[in-house]
């Protein structure tokens, strides 16, 4: 059995399907981006070799990854 702080690292860095989780995984795959500003295309193939749908990012989401990018870069 994982404990909380266990299941947290696994979230922050992306090892879960959770919304943040997946979020967090996409976070850093473009952190890895050497372009200082993320264009649409760059944002989709870091969703999809995530594993992530990119037309399922809400607003919210985007914001939510936009705070992880600024933590992460």
């Amino acid at each position: 059995m994982l404990k909380d702080w266990q299941l947290a690292m696994l979230e922050d860095y992306g090892l879960m399907n959770t919304n943040t989780g997946l979020i967090n995984r996409v976070a850093r795959r473009l952190a890895e981006s050497p372009n200082n500003v993320i264009e649409t295309e760059e944002f989709r193939r870091a969703c999809l070799s995530s594993g992530v749908d990119p037309d399922s990012f809400t607003q919210s989401d985007l914001e939510q990854l936009q705070r992880k990018l600024n933590e992460l870069t």
